[in-house]
Order: structure tokens, then C-alpha cells, then sequence
């Protein structure tokens, strides 16, 4: 394969992932994009992967210092490599760890995930994208529990999942005591919602709902989508 395919070029970054597990795609441009950051001090990224999450947050907030903890070894090689190569290394920490276990010593006002959401997806035969893509080891319970002992009392959680589980992960954060505040249905062409983007509060409130379109019908990418995602993409895209 071509190095250079192993490399995603961002408008002020860019991203190696000849080690990760899982490549940048859609969900995290997605997610990195409407991610709302301008007060936050302190984020943490579950499950960095190649750091992408990681650095369109410390793009979109100048002031923000950012931990980013991935399990993956292999993965942590290329986040050191991208963070290390980014402007704002100085504000992004790597912790090789997992996130159940790790000892933090802070608390957090923004925490991020691109999370393992295949809650009954078949196994992979590969050990680590079955640890990258399905949760068996970190499930939604544990999820929510560990975010909730770590989010400040005003703080904000956000993730993506697929559209059809958000029954089921609303009342896992409920039980826990995170609440939606703004949810964000994400679809790929008019009329085919596939991931929901979320963000969950301790403290309930009325809930900003909201409908995000990728692509038109005739398979262009829609001018929302052109928008929010203006500052990352590294070319001008119109389709």
C-alpha cells in the first residue's frame, strides 16, 4: 500500500494511521464538527485512536488542554506521531491506557467519544477491531458510569452512535444520571438517518433537537455539511 494513503490530510493538520485499527471516516469529521467548545478548559477523548478527535477539538478551542487515553498500543504510535506534529502539542497529553481503569487526576468539562457502539454486532475475527468496533470490553454502562464520576457538575459529554440504538443508550445515560441536552440526527442522504450525535448533561433540561444532512439526493454534500466541516477539510469539497 502507499505511505501516503496511510496519511489524511486535514486543512491544518494531518493525521497518520498506518497503526491504528480504524481510520478516519465519516463519524469522527462528523462528530469533531459539531462538537460546541468555546468556554471548556479541560476535554478528554475516549479512545483517541489516531488523535483526530483530539485535534479538531484543540483546533476549535484555543485555550482547551486536551488527554487523549487509547487502549490500542498500536494506535497510541500514530496519536504520539499526529499530536507530536500538530501545532498544539503543547496542549494535547496521550495516555496509553484503559479508560475503566485508569487512575485520572482530573476532572473534565468536556469529555468526547467516538465510542466501540456495535453493542450486538458479530465479533470480528480480528482481535483489535473487535476491541476498536464492538463493546464488549466498554459498554455503554461503563461507559456512562465512568464518564459520569469524571464530568464536572456543568460539563458536557458528547458521542455518536447508530440511529437505531438511541432508545437504549438514552435510558443506559439516564439511569446513570446524564441527561440529553442537544441530540443531532445525522443522515446520509434526505430521509436515511444513521448515527445520532448526542450530547448529555448531568442536569436535565429541554432538549435542542436538530436534523444533520451529509448529502442531497443527487449525492452532493449538502451545505450544511460543507459548512461545519469548512475549517477541516484540507480541499474544497463540493460533492
Amino acid at each position: 500500500m502507499n505511505p501516503k494513503s496511510q496519511v489524511f490530510q486535514f486543512k491544518h493538520f494531518s493525521i497518520s494511521q498506518s497503526n491504528s485499527a480504524l481510520k478516519v471516516g465519516t463519524d469522527a469529521m462528523v462528530l469533531g464538527a459539531l462538537i460546541e467548545t468555546t468556554n471548556e478548559k479541560s476535554a478528554l477523548d475516549i479512545g483517541t485512536g489516531t488523535g483526530v478527535l483530539a485535534l479538531m477539538l484543540a483546533q476549535k478551542n484555543a485555550t482547551l488542554t486536551i488527554d487523549a487515553i487509547e487502549i490500542d498500543a498500536a494506535s497510541c504510535l500514530d496519536a504520539n506521531l499526529n499530536f507530536e506534529n500538530s501545532k498544539w502539542k503543547d496542549r494535547l497529553s496521550l495516555i496509553e491506557g484503559d479508560f475503566l481503569t485508569h487512575s485520572f487526576t482530573n476532572k473534565y468539562d468536556l469529555i468526547v467519544s467516538n465510542p466501540p457502539f456495535y453493542v450486538d454486532g458479530l465479533v470480528s475475527l480480528d482481535e483489535r477491531n473487535n476491541t476498536a468496533k464492538h463493546s464488549n470490553g466498554l459498554n455503554f454502562d461503563s461507559l456512562f458510569n465512568r464518564v459520569n464520576q469524571l464530568l464536572l457538575l456543568d460539563g458536557s459529554f458528547w458521542l455518536i452512535y447508530p440511529c437505531e440504538t438511541h432508545s437504549f443508550v438514552e435510558s443506559k445515560a439516564s439511569e446513570i444520571g446524564l441527561f440529553p441536552s442537544q441530540l443531532v440526527e445525522i443522515q446520509g442522504k434526505p430521509n436515511r438517518p444513521t448515527r445520532m450525535v448526542a450530547c448529555f448533561k448531568k442536569i436535565a433540561s429541554n432538549v435542542k433537537k436538530e436534523v444533520f444532512l451529509i448529502r442531497n439526493e443527487d449525492g452532493n454534500y449538502s451545505p450544511s455539511y460543507i459548512e461545519a466541516t469548512l475549517e477541516f477539510h484540507s480541499k474544497k469539497i463540493v460533492r
